[in-house]
């Protein structure tokens, strides 16, 4: 009995390290908006990477071997866009955008504080998005907004309902 135990558990053991192995060349993406990728997802990504990450810093073959959203079925209207999976051709190219995309943790925490901000604006149907590296933008009857402080947008939301338009804080 100890023996079939025993290899249950090597099994286990190898299939975990096999499905971990077949996940580590996969990037997830949020945020980004449904539908961006249009009908040919591995070619827009392939292209967007490189645009954002300045080819040079990817390897002159990088490919991407799949991209789809996750769960496979859209979201009903309102919702959070669906996340994206990529599954990168090199490790070593997805080692690199990771080390590019990658924010320090004073710039996470200046983007978390925008958090109950950016649910007031989702609740609101209003379109925003973050810039580099703690901006938020946000595109409100056909005007674009920036704001450096949470407060400043929160301020701005609270003027939407009292004013026939909100303060002017345009860029």
């Amino acid at each position: 009995m100890a023996n079939v135990i025993h290899n249950i558990t090597l099994l286990i053991s190898k299939t975990e390290d096999l499905e971990n192995r077949s996940r580590r060349n996969n990037l997830r993406l949020v945020g980004i908006p449904e539908k961006a990728e249009g009908p040919h997802p591995v070619r827009f990504f392939e292209d967007w990477l490189r645009k954002c990450f300045l080819g040079d810093s990817l390897s002159p073959l990088f490919a991407i071997e799949r991209a789809h959203r996750v769960p496979f079925r859209p979201p009903p209207p309102g919702s959070p866009p669906r996340p994206l999976l990529m599954r990168i051709l090199h490790f070593q190219d997805k080692d690199a955008i990771l080390r590019m995309a990658d924010f320090s943790a004073e710039v996470q925490r200046r983007r978390a504080r925008f958090l109950k901000v950016k649910r007031r604006l989702r609740s609101q149907n209003i379109q925003y998005s973050m810039l580099h590296p703690s901006k938020l933008r946000v595109v409100y009857n056909g005007k674009t907004y920036f704001f450096d402080a949470p407060e400043d947008a929160s301020s701005w939301i609270d003027c939407l309902g009292s004013m026939s338009s909100p303060p002017a804080m345009e860029d």
